[in-house]
């Protein structure tokens, strides 16, 4: 019998192809749970499920609908060293934005893809300054490693509650892909 896969395997499948099937990402967009369905994922009867597309300086936390209290301490106790630390916990330019689902209501994230370039990227592609725009790449590649850490904060909530396939599989694919979470 062929080993069945968790749904943060099947997630990550799904975003993968998003990035390479606009039809396939507007579909999931449109009506998540029959492409979910279809992928294997298994669904929360009665939970309407919802797709977030983040841009790429956009980080999200989603927060289980109960019992979120963990998250919200682990993510803050995270805040709180980075800050005692002298640093800062997202690159400029980056968004922090926290949703929580509620008990009907899962959100999906669907990462930007990495082939995708923002805007300082393009500036090196094209030749344009490349000590300015050198500098928000490195500011980038430290969200992304800021990113792999909030994954355990993601991953705790999965821990504390099942809290559906937004918590669980969104944390596993933005390991996968090196995208930020947050």
């Amino acid at each position: 019998m062929p080993e069945q896969k968790n749904n943060a395997v099947l997630y990550g499948e799904i975003i993968s192809k998003c990035w390479e099937d606009e039809a396939y990402k507007k579909r999931f967009k449109e009506d998540p749970e029959s492409v979910l369905t279809e992928a294997g994922v298994k669904i929360e009867e009665g939970v309407t499920y919802k797709v977030i597309e983040a841009p790429k300086l956009i980080q999200y936390v989603v927060l289980p609908a109960e019992d979120s209290t963990k998250v919200v301490q682990a993510l803050t106790k995270r805040i709180l060293n980075k800050a005692d630390q002298g640093g800062t916990f997202l690159p400029e330019g980056a968004e922090l934005r926290v949703i929580q689902d509620t008990e009907d209501i899962r959100h999906i994230i669907l990462p930007a893809s990495p082939k995708t370039l923002t805007k300082a990227e393009l500036g090196i592609v094209a030749g344009g300054d490349y000590t300015a725009t050198a500098t928000n790449v490195v500011a980038q590649a430290e969200a992304v490693a800021q990113a792999v850490e909030a994954v355990e904060v993601a991953s705790t909530a999965v821990n504390v509650v099942e809290a559906g396939v937004a918590a669980v599989a969104g944390a596993a694919a933005f390991v996968a892909v090196g995208v930020f979470l947050i």
